[in-house]
């Protein structure tokens, strides 16, 4: 039974479904829990400072990424997490 994230993440990781492990759904939370508070961090760091709007739109593609990790981490099912972590064993 699909979930519904199974569509978005179906269509940003096109590679073929990776095996589920039990470990993954904590890893893909710390990871991009990490991630999107370190680039959140960065904007907010640099902002003063003037950013170009090129490295703006791109922090907001990886935060965006990042919030979708974790709402797949969080509520999705465990294809979508094995899919969206990547190829690890």
């Amino acid at each position: 039974m699909a979930c519904r994230y199974c569509n978005t993440v179906n269509t940003l990781c096109f590679w073929e479904p990776l095996p589920a492990r039990s470990w993954k759904r904590p890893a893909l939370l710390i990871l991009f829990l990490l991630l999107g508070g370190g680039f959140s961090a960065s904007l907010v760091l640099t902002w003063s400072d003037g950013v170009h709007p090129l490295i703006v739109a791109l922090v907001v593609a990886f935060v965006a990424v990042c919030l979708l990790g974790l709402l797949v981490a969080l509520g999705g099912c465990d294809t979508c997490v094995a899919r969206l972590l990547g190829n690890a064993a």
